[in-house]
């Protein structure tokens, strides 16, 4: 029973203090022209539920995102320092977000409500 109790320690005190080391790969974005630059002529890919999403965002606030037979037209705006707010015929979800320290071209983003998404982000968008 000790054992027991020593291996549960040690798990539980593992994950308590790999936690902190793990969000030290991520580094907040809480500059609006980083923010503007993240999304202006970018393309963000990630996946929902094992589907592929692909954002579209130019420079002139429109953006547009596709999954599967869904083309989803939107637009977005810097708000405040630190979000980047995104509106659709769906409603308005307001990021934050973060880069990764190994790999500059991944960012999460997370929204009040506590979604988030790991997006590689690309240069470039094509008409639309």
């Amino acid at each position: 029973m000790l054992k027991i109790i020593s291996l549960f320690l040690t798990g539980l005190l593992f994950f308590m203090l790999s936690g902190p080391v793990a969000s030290q790969d991520w580094v907040d974005i809480k500059n609006p022209k980083e923010l503007r630059a993240l999304h202006s002529n970018k393309t963000f890919r990630r996946t929902y539920m094992g589907v592929p999403v692909v954002e579209h965002y130019r420079a002139d606030g429109k953006g547009i995102l596709i999954s599967a037979e869904l083309r989803i037209p939107c637009t977005w705006v810097v708000k405040g320092n630190d979000q980047v707010c995104v509106s659709d015929e769906r409603g308005t979800n307001c990021w934050r977000y973060q880069r990764s320290k190994r790999n500059p071209d991944e960012v999460v983003r997370r929204n009040p409500e506590a979604h988030m998404n790991i997006l590689k982000v690309e240069d470039g968008v094509p008409e639309f």
